[in-house]
């Protein structure tokens, strides 16, 4: 199954990008003033192009996002049914921790904001390997209301097995 996933990634990542030719822009000549419709419009249009290009790449993300979740290229390592208050009215848990196909954790956890007000706190995981190794990994959480809850993802850069891991959070 694993190699079949492999395979298909290989082929994917082997698919040529596709060659944009750069326009050579020339300067309007001296003389011959552009109008300022004529100059909002090149601009207007340098704008649409970009944001298609921007949106194409976003697509792009996408579609690999969703290979290789579907390829399951994740190994579940641990599930935490803990739910832990961090400090400043944040609670987090239940926690799942995988590890991508590359050998990198990737740590999942449900965010709570259980104060009365607004919070956008950074969370910080430290993984905590049976060998004795630590590693880190942050994320700024976007801004909890009152009361919200979101799931957040943390993908840690150093490989290894984590067995425990802790929370902590800044406001």
């Amino acid at each position: 199954m694993f190699m079949l996933a492999f395979a298909a990634a290989a082929l994917l990542a082997a698919q040529p990008a596709p060659a944009y030719k750069r326009k050579m822009h020339r300067p309007p000549a001296v003389g011959s003033a552009a109008e300022p419709s004529v100059l909002q419009e090149r601009w207007l249009r340098r704008r649409v192009v970009r944001l298609a290009r921007i949106k194409m790449l976003e697509r792009r993300e996408a579609v690999l996002f969703d290979f290789l979740a579907r390829a399951h290229t994740e190994t579940p390592l641990f599930v935490d049914p803990h739910v832990a208050a961090a400090g400043a009215g944040i609670s987090i848990g239940p926690t799942t921790v995988t590890l991508d196909f590359l050998g990198s954790p990737i740590v999942r956890a449900t965010v709570r904001n259980t104060s009365a007000s607004r919070a956008a706190p950074l969370l910080t995981v430290t993984l905590r390997a049976a060998d004795g190794s630590t590693s880190r990994a942050s994320v700024l959480v976007e801004t909890l209301d009152a009361g919200a809850a979101r799931t957040v993802e943390l993908l840690s850069p150093t490989r290894g097995r984590p067995t425990s891991l802790s929370w902590s959070v800044q406001e």
